[in-house]
């Protein structure tokens, strides 16, 4: 796949004149990349923006205790690091981003994007709005496990998933991406143990199950119940 041909793809640079584009190719690289593979940790410097191209990537946070929190994992046509944008030099990435499934990645250098951003200010706003979208949903995270409780905060994931990853079939809405109870956990801080006992309790009211690996989720707007009533 060409440059031009992904920049066309990804939101953030779909909209721009193809005279930026052609100036973007320029500064891009990109490389393959295999399940596993760590693209940057959470304590090295940060250096510059990524976005995919295929594939699935993980970002996670240590907690104080070593427990691994994920905070999202992006897919193809998502950019990712983009908080590091304009900040000092000593600024390290907020968060270890890991290889899911494997394909390829493109990145491009902070300070080069800078320059970029300077010399055409139309590209700054929709990076910005993503970090503003981005910032919204960690924030209600933090709110639904404070205030409504970890099942609120399980069934706020679930959504989210099935909006970012879902595919719709007969029988319910597929998440596109294999998840275990663990994995659910790790992105509001609950342990397996809770998080498979909640996971029951939907089951059970055939809100949700499991095929083949995948979640289904067969009655979304009872699911949508469970985010401020728990």
């Amino acid at each position: 796949m060409s440059t031009k041909s992904f920049l066309h793809n990804i939101p953030v640079f779909a909209p721009l004149p193809d005279t930026i584009k052609v100036k973007l190719e320029e500064i891009i690289l990109t490389k393959a990349v295999t399940k596993g593979e760590v693209l940057f940790r959470e304590t090295e410097s940060a250096e510059s923006l990524y976005f995919i191209n295929e594939g699935k990537v993980k970002l996670t946070k240590s907690s104080a205790d070593g427990k691994e929190i994920v905070l999202n994992i992006r897919q193809k046509d998502e950019i990712f690091a983009e908080v590091a944008l304009f900040s000092p030099e000593e600024t390290t990435y907020p968060a270890t981003a890991t290889v899911l499934e494997g394909g390829s990645v493109s990145y491009i250098r902070n300070e080069d994007l800078e320059m970029m951003l300077l010399e055409h200010p139309e590209l700054g706003m929709p990076i910005f709005r993503i970090m503003a979208e981005r910032l919204r949903i960690s924030q209600t995270t933090l709110r639904d496990v404070a205030l409504y409780g970890k099942l609120s905060a399980l069934a706020a994931t679930l959504v989210r998933l099935t909006e970012d990853y879902g595919i719709k079939k007969e029988d319910g809405i597929y998440i596109d991406i294999k998840l275990t109870h663990e994995d659910l956990g790790n992105f509001f801080g609950a342990t397996r143990e809770s998080v498979t006992r909640m996971m029951n309790q939907l089951k059970k009211q055939k809100i949700l199950s499991k095929q083949q690996g995948y979640l289904v989720i067969h009655d979304l707007e009872e699911l949508k119940t469970y985010m401020h009533d728990a």
